[in-house]
């Protein structure tokens, strides 16, 4: 006698992953995610340091800009203190305050306005940083304060020296030797002016300027 073939009740057999599976998976997908994590938090290191570089260089040729222009116009125009004194139109090793200071021409007047076209400029390092002044006018009257610039900071040293008629470099300026127009402020100029940057991160720059 036969008997009939009846389907099976009983469920298909599942497949799927175990445990251990799934526990490996994860663990690589952990490994891979720190990687790409890593590598861009590396390239986000290398950008921000790019950018600080970027902004470094840009500060360096603008402050050279700066004394590049102000050096090259320099003129022998002397100038009076707020005390009446009569002071050289480049003066320099003897203020305990300024490494140099000195009249200079080519401001710009591009309203036309009724001024001079001559600047009274100065340089001051203090605290690692090089110093700009400049005052509103050539005489300085009492109680008027030059404004102030940080050209360039992280500056471990700066120094100028002159070149004189004589071919000696003079710390100092004008000379303490010299004796002609001092009552007036109206010395012989300089030959050249040498200026060195002691920068903490770019070292050493030194600039030379020829003056007419």
């Amino acid at each position: 006698m036969q008997t009939a073939n009846h389907p099976s009740n009983s469920p298909a057999k599942q497949q799927g992953f175990t445990l251990l599976e799934l526990l490996i998976a994860s663990i690589i997908f952990a490994i891979m995610a720190i990687m790409a994590y890593g590598g861009l938090a590396n390239v986000m290191d290398n950008s921000k340091a790019s950018q600080t570089a970027l902004k470094r260089l840009q500060q360096i040729q603008q402050s050279v800009s700066v004394l590049n222009r102000d050096l090259l116009q320099i003129l022998p125009r002397a100038v009076r203190d707020e005390y009446g004194n009569v002071q050289p139109a480049l003066s320099a090793g003897n203020n305990i305050d300024n490494l140099v200071e000195f009249t200079r021409g080519g401001r710009v007047n591009p309203a036309n306005l009724l001024r001079s076209t001559l600047l009274r400029v100065a340089y001051r390092f203090d605290d690692e940083k090089l110093l700009r002044l400049q005052w509103p006018q050539l005489d300085n009257a009492p109680g008027v304060e030059a404004k102030q610039t940080i050209l360039i900071d992280d500056v471990e040293n700066v120094s100028i020296r002159f070149l004189d008629q004589n071919g000696e470099w003079q710390e100092q300026w004008p000379p303490l030797n010299a004796d002609d127009g001092s009552n007036t402020g109206n010395t012989t100029g300089p030959t050249a002016i040498e200026v060195v940057l002691q920068l903490n991160d770019w070292g050493e720059i030194r600039r030379l300027y020829a003056m007419n």
